[in-house]
């Protein structure tokens, strides 16, 4: 953000050199907007330097040879409104809300004569002016949100249906299986065949002993 800086033209002669000095500090200084005026209890209504104020509608710094008090009624005069706002280099000025809330922040050059505390100050109000601010008015219903729980999220069912039994289908299977029992047929157990041995046949052994008997002969 910028920031306007109205200085008055009409220094005393002890002053003139604080009023050079001024200008060829704030001219093009980066960030502050100088713009130079008569006096302001000498502006016609259709003058140059009126339609020039009537344009600034931000906060400003109004520079001028006067107390502060005096500012406020005389740019009052000229329908040049806003609220007195205290700095540094007018700390005692209270916060005077006046038609609109503008701020505008005043330099009795009477009282503050060093150049370079000046541009200091206006400087330091510029980079205020800059800080951007962030309501937190809405987050309380944030707060106060209620979170609904998925369903089974504890146990890891994600899924309806209780996927940890193998069950995907709805329906308790696992009951019915509990309640009807399925009945189990006892299965005689067969006896394992043995393979008869095979006779003992005296008769061959017989006809064999003869046969041997006979190759001996």
């Amino acid at each position: 953000m910028r920031l306007p800086v109205i200085l008055v033209q009409n220094p005393p002669a002890s002053a003139a050199g604080l009023a050079e000095s001024l200008v060829g500090n704030l001219i093009g200084r980066a960030g502050l907007d100088l713009t130079l005026v008569g006096r302001f209890d000498s502006l016609a209504g259709d003058s140059t330097d009126r339609m020039t104020l009537d344009g600034i509608t931000v906060p400003s710094a109004i520079l001028d040879w006067r107390s502060e008090s005096e500012m406020m009624e005389v740019l009052a005069t000229i329908e040049f409104h806003g609220s007195r706002c205290p700095h540094q280099l007018d700390p005692g000025g209270p916060f005077a809300p006046g038609k609109s809330s503008r701020r505008l922040f005043l330099f009795d050059l009477t009282k503050h004569q060093d150049v370079h505390t000046i541009v200091a100050e206006l400087d330091r109000l510029r980079a205020s002016l800059s800080v951007k601010t962030v309501s937190l008015g809405g987050l309380g219903s944030v707060g106060s949100a209620t979170v609904k729980p998925a369903a089974n999220r504890d146990t890891g069912n994600r899924d309806t249906g209780n996927r940890d039994t193998g069950n995907r289908d709805t329906g308790n299977r696992d009951d019915e299986a509990t309640v009807r029992p399925v009945p189990v047929t006892a299965v005689p157990r067969q006896p394992t065949p043995v393979a008869p041995a095979s006779p003992r046949s005296d008769e061959n052994l017989d006809s064999l002993i003869d046969q041997l008997d006979n190759l001996d002969v």
